[in-house]
């Protein structure tokens, strides 16, 4: 019933009166022409209705049963869009909009890359518009099983990838593969252990060869400290791989220099910002400013709309050119010995990572365009190093 009703309404249909003449012979007439009416009423109030295009049939029929017609309404979607349909722009724009909408439904719109950790999403959907897939591309083109192994390819690093459209929207899901830890090969050249540094033992420790000094001895750079030569009780002597932990006191030196006078750039604080509409693919210019001359430094933005927790096929692209200066600066002693530390500290720790610092003690000294600071330091650190034995 709810379906003939709503035909019915796409149709429309004319609710009338039957004014005098004989109702039966009415009804009658309409029946012999094939009228179908319905809700028909009888006695005082006689009415009925009829689809709208079968209205002026009816009037043939009244006529020989000697009645008259009043319509009582007109209804459903023709007598709905009367009006609408005399505006023929609103009209024209209502049926264009239906056509886009059908058009735009066929493609895909909308890329999101899910799982991703060491891959950044961008290269991947770099690699899908090298394949030619973007927003934009009719879905028939999308193929998910090709794609999925061109992914695959590109990026060995993916252990599985699936690629699933909802409506006008992709969504690439994967996960990348566990790294194995790397397997430790065992060293079993022969070597020896020498001194990496200048400094006195406080703490000697032998897993492999012979010791030649111990705790408390000074040693020098290049000293040697463990054998690799190894005796054993019946007298015989052989090369072995030597292995140990000497900690030592020594002394380190660390010196920086800064320069007094220098070319900084600096921002003037004058801004120019131009900013452009992303839409389907196509750059709409949303200011009307050119790209400025001179001295700039440039910061880009882009934003992505956002509907319903889905990435439209639309974005806001924003270019900031910052007016840039070169002036001649000298620094004075108190800011070149400020920047002397934290560069000072910075070298210690990417150099010096693995020592361990007891004590330490800073100087400076002035020279006609530069400050030189240097800072003495007493370390305690493992100094055995490698030496490989070369046999003839």
């Amino acid at each position: 019933m709810f379906s003939l009703a709503l035909t019915r309404w796409f149709m429309g249909y004319v609710r009338f009166a039957v004014c005098g003449g004989s109702l039966e012979r009415f009804l009658n007439q309409c029946a012999r022409s094939g009228i179908y009416l319905w809700d028909i009423q009888t006695g005082q109030n006689r009415a009925a209705s009829v689809a709208a295009r079968r209205y002026r049939a009816l009037r043939r029929c009244a006529r020989k049963a000697g009645c008259r017609l009043k319509i009582i309404r007109r209804s459903g979607f023709p007598f709905a869009t009367v009006r609408i349909r005399k505006r023929k722009g609103l009209m024209a724009g209502s049926i264009l909009f239906l056509v886009i909408v059908m058009v735009l439904s066929n493609r895909m719109w909308s890329f999101e890359v899910v799982g991703n950790t060491s891959i950044p999403a961008t290269a991947i959907t770099a690699e899908l518009a090298a394949l030619g897939i973007g927003p934009g591309t009719p879905k028939k083109y999308l193929q998910p099983q090709l794609l999925q192994q061109a992914l695959m390819l590109k990026f060995p690093q993916i252990s599985w990838i699936s690629v699933n459209t909802h409506g006008c929207k992709a969504e690439i899901r994967l996960q990348e593969k566990t790294e194995k830890p790397p397997i430790a090969v065992k060293d079993v050249r022969p070597c020896d252990i020498k001194a990496a540094a200048t400094g006195q033992i406080v703490s000697l420790e032998v897993y492999a060869g012979t010791p030649q000094v111990k705790e408390g001895d000074a040693v020098v750079e290049g000293q040697l400290l463990i054998s690799g030569e190894v005796k054993d009780e019946a007298g015989e002597t052989s090369l072995k791989h030597a292995a140990g932990k000497i900690m030592a006191e020594t002394t380190r030196t660390v010196s920086v220099e800064i320069p007094l006078k220098r070319t900084v750039v600096q921002d003037t604080g004058s801004v120019v910002t131009r900013r452009c509409l992303h839409f389907m693919g196509a750059r709409i210019p949303l200011t009307m400013t050119v790209k400025p001359d001179g001295n700039y430094r440039q910061e880009t933005y882009f934003t992505k709309i956002r509907l319903m927790n889905t990435s439209l096929p639309i974005g806001v692209y924003e270019e900031d050119w910052i007016e840039q200066t070169s002036a001649a600066v000298t620094l004075t002693r108190e800011q070149a010995l400020l920047e002397a530390k934290q560069e000072i500290q910075e070298k210690i720790k990417n150099e010096l990572k693995d020592v361990q610092i007891l004590s330490s003690s800073a100087s400076d000294k002035m020279t006609g365009s530069s400050l030189i600071y240097t800072a003495v330091l007493k370390c305690r650190e493992n100094i055995g190093r490698e030496a490989e034995i070369l046999i003839n």
